[in-house]
């Protein structure tokens, strides 16, 4: 402030013919006695009178201090009362910001509620988003407390822990027992130095190291106060600290400083004593130098660098605030005299009587001051009465000499556009393991790709275990909160975190289902052709020619034909095959229970029609088997090339879960499907119903206990195939099919040719008409 105001003073273009002076006093960071003093400044001598002004010659525009917030709040509420301007360069305490309870309050620091969001920004930054918070009983815990809660969580962080700390070695050693026990490795502290001391203190009993401290403003600690285990535990550390800026003249003032310019000035001569390690005779010794006999101060020494080193003119925070602070003043003091009309901070845009001016209307121009210092920085007074809130990032960091050093590593300007606060040169910091990746403090660890998060019950956000995802979902990024179902044509791959094209699957000749239905197919196939050989063969035999002998050639051609179906149930489904297999496989099907029945029905009209000018004698001829067979096989014709031309079969892709697309045959119209198989059931049960009833009639030439069993083979088949499709899936239901058709057929032909084969092949003696027509039992009985 001294430099402030001879820098004023010895520019003539700078407040022409007016001197400004000042008076200094010292508060000894006390409440009390701060304001104490500002009565003294307000009634004009040491002794005060309230309410009333001693020197009224004297213009009294403003006070600068205090330090500390308790200093400043008994100060401002008196000062508010008289609307005596107020610029503090220290207290942050957010209670200021209240126009209305401190209107005369302005600081050049920052707020205090602006460091929870420059935190959380810089936790943001790192990538910690498991912390703990220590605080000093300062009576605004509990604010920081939620605010930093609240900043903290907008990140997606969590707060492990929350202590309060003062003088109580109790509160100390609860404060260290949550540090000891937590897993979070960035501890945020709010703390004075003197309870910093007590828990570093606890700390190195406990033996607790590798914690990251990250510290607000209030932290500026001399690493001379501290153990060298202390000094370790903050090793790596980072704190905010209040931006400053380089006073350019102040170290040639402070070389130039003697306390005869300054002869009253009692603070310039304990500066002197202090520094030259002298004594006045007025004074009595203070500091390390109360233990011995120190020379006596004349006046006459000289300052030289080595004196000023200890000053540490590199670390500028609380000068520089309190040299804006007195700009500030001379500055709208300035321009409160240079005033025009229309251009004023009063009312109505007037200007004060300069030679009458007021602390009240010095106040108005404070307010508006705007002005750049000679390191071209920008200082106003936002409506919060304060200037910008600016920060410097520190790193903490041990020297070769165990010394602790400081270095700026960033700044964070709550000017600048959203996202663009922080910049930090990540490469500059020294951690506790040296310069490199900074370290994590997490909960729990990052959860890899193809698992999700899922909270623990009990526990914060920020704790979570892995899971991975499920079948068909993936997660392609680390920490996802959920998984990613895949489209309907892709599946997740092994590792789950990606989506993959599905394998096209259908029902193949290379694998072992498809060859070995295949393989049945083939030789059913071959048997039938056997089959009717051995029947061509012997055509002339009884037993080929009973039961007409022409419907048993149509039948056997029919099965060869049914044998040859699944060929087009195997391999790729194209538009062809879909079209023609489902109705090829009714309608030939339908020829052969057609058949069947015309076998059964011609049986039963043969025994039953015994008189020679009957009704059913006439219709037991040939055309009562052909109008069966051509009858029945028009319908199933009718109804399937309908369903072909109407809705056709198309090839399709599956839409079922799993790593496969099965290419499948669409039904076409489901309902015509299920219509052409009830119509060969119904077939079925009439030729089982008929073959029933005609089963006690004579053996010679009947085959309705055959056609009964192959009935019964055929329908069992064809009931137990409609839950096993409607369950089956993807490709198993073509097999599902393919399986019907070929035991159904394989039914038909054992029940109906099986018996005469072994009879041709094996029992040839049986196969004759004596045999046939039961009169072989007649002789044997005629000869008893």
């Amino acid at each position: 402030m001294l430099f402030a105001v001879e820098e004023a003073n010895e520019d003539p273009s700078f407040l022409p013919n007016v001197t400004v002076g000042l008076q200094l006093y010292d508060s000894c960071v006390s409440g009390s006695r701060a304001l104490g003093s500002a009565l003294g400044l307000l009634s004009g001598q040491l002794l005060p009178t309230p309410n009333f002004d001693c020197c009224p010659q004297r213009r009294l525009l403003g006070i600068i201090g205090g330090m500390t917030s308790p200093e400043s709040e008994a100060m401002a509420e008196l000062l508010s009362v008289y609307q005596v301007p107020q610029i503090s360069h220290g207290s942050q305490h957010p209670q200021f910001s209240d126009r209305h309870q401190f209107p005369s309050f302005l600081r050049t620091v920052p707020s205090r509620a602006h460091q929870p969001q420059a935190m959380a920004k810089i936790l943001l930054y790192f990538n910690w988003i498991w912390v703990g918070l220590l605080g000093s009983d300062s009576g605004a815990f509990e604010w920081l407390d939620q605010e930093f809660r609240k900043a903290v969580g907008k990140n997606g962080g969590c707060v492990s822990f929350s202590k309060r700390i003062d003088y109580h070695i109790a509160n100390v050693e609860n404060a260290a027992d949550a540090i000891q026990d937590s897993t979070a490795k960035v501890i945020i502290c709010d703390c004075y130095h003197v309870h910093l001391i007590l828990l570093l203190k606890v700390l190195q009993k406990k033996k607790v190291t590798h914690r990251i401290w990250l510290m607000s403003t209030s932290f500026p600690l001399s690493g001379s106060v501290l153990s060298r285990e202390a000094r370790e535990m903050l090793n790596g550390g980072l704190f905010l600290r209040i931006h400053s800026g380089p006073i350019p003249g102040l170290k040639h003032f402070l070389s130039a400083l003697h306390p005869t310019i300054y002869r009253d000035n009692h603070l310039i001569k304990l500066f002197w004593q202090d520094l030259l390690g002298c004594t006045w005779p007025e004074l009595k010794p203070v500091g390390p130098g109360a233990g011995h006999v120190a020379p006596n101060c004349t006046g006459l020494e000289q300052l030289t660098p080595t004196h000023l080193s200890v000053l540490n003119l590199n670390d500028l925070t609380a000068t520089y605030q309190a040299y804006l602070a007195a700009k500030a003043f001379l500055v709208a003091y300035q321009n409160l005299r240079i005033c025009s009309t229309g251009e004023g901070s009063l009312t109505g845009s007037n200007c004060a009587r300069k030679g009458n001016a007021g602390p009240w209307q010095l106040l108005q121009h404070l307010r508006a001051v705007h002005f750049t210092t000679r390191t071209e920085e920008e200082i106003f007074f936002t409506q919060d009465g304060e200037i910008p809130a600016i920060f410097d990032v520190m790193n903490l960091y041990l020297a070769p000499d165990h010394t602790l050093q400081t270095t700026k590593v960033g700044h964070l300007d709550f000017r600048e556009a959203p996202g663009k606060e922080l910049v930090i040169n990540s490469s500059t910091i020294i951690w506790a393991e040296g310069p490199g990746k900074p370290p994590l403090s997490v909960c729990s660890k990052t959860c890899p790709l193809g698992t999700r998060k899922s909270p623990i019950q009990g526990q914060p956000s920020c704790c979570y275990e892995c899971l991975h995802c499920p079948k068909g979902e993936i997660s392609y990024i680390e920490d996802s909160t959920s998984c990613l179902k895949c489209p309907e044509d892709q599946w997740s791959n092994k590792d789950k975190d990606q989506c993959i094209p599905k394998i096209l699957d259908f029902l193949s000749y290379r694998e072992p289902l498809g060859m070995a239905l295949a393989i049945c197919t083939t030789f059913l196939f071959l048997l039938s052709l056997t089959i009717l050989g051995i029947f061509i063969w012997h055509h002339h035999t009884p037993i080929v020619r009973a039961n007409n002998q022409r419907l048993s050639y149509i039948l056997l051609c029919s099965l060869a034909l049914c044998f040859l179906c699944p060929f087009m149930f195997i391999g790729h489904p194209v538009p062809v095959t879909c079209a023609l297999r489902q109705a090829a496989f009714g309608i030939i099907f339908t020829v052969c229970v057609s058949t069947t029945l015309a076998k059964t029905i011609t049986v039963v009209s043969a025994f039953r029609a015994t008189r020679p000018d009957g009704r059913l004698r006439k219709w037991a001829g040939p055309s009562l088997p052909n109008a069966i067979l051509i009858g029945c096989s028009l319908v199933q014709v009718a109804l399937c090339v309908f369903w072909v031309i109407g809705w056709p079969p198309e090839p399709m892709k599956s839409t079922e879960a799993g790593p496969k697309v099965t290419m499948l045959c669409g039904a076409g119209s489901s309902e015509l499907f299920y219509a052409m198989l009830s119509f060969l059931g119904v077939l079925a049960l009439v030729s089982l119903v008929v073959a029933f009833l005609a089963r006690q009639l004579p053996d010679t030439f009947n085959e309705a206990k055959h056609i009964t069993l192959s009935m019964l083979v055929f329908s069992c088949v064809w009931i137990s195939f409609i839950p096993a499709h409607l369950s089956a899936q993807g490709k198993h239901t073509v097999a599902v099919e393919i399986f019907a058709i070929l035991a159904s057929g394989a039914g038909l032909m054992g029940c109906l040719f099986f018996p005469k084969c072994y009879i041709i092949l094996l029992q040839p003696g049986k196969n004759t008409r004596d045999q046939m027509m039961g009169k072989r039992h007649f002789k044997e009985c005629n000869q008893l």
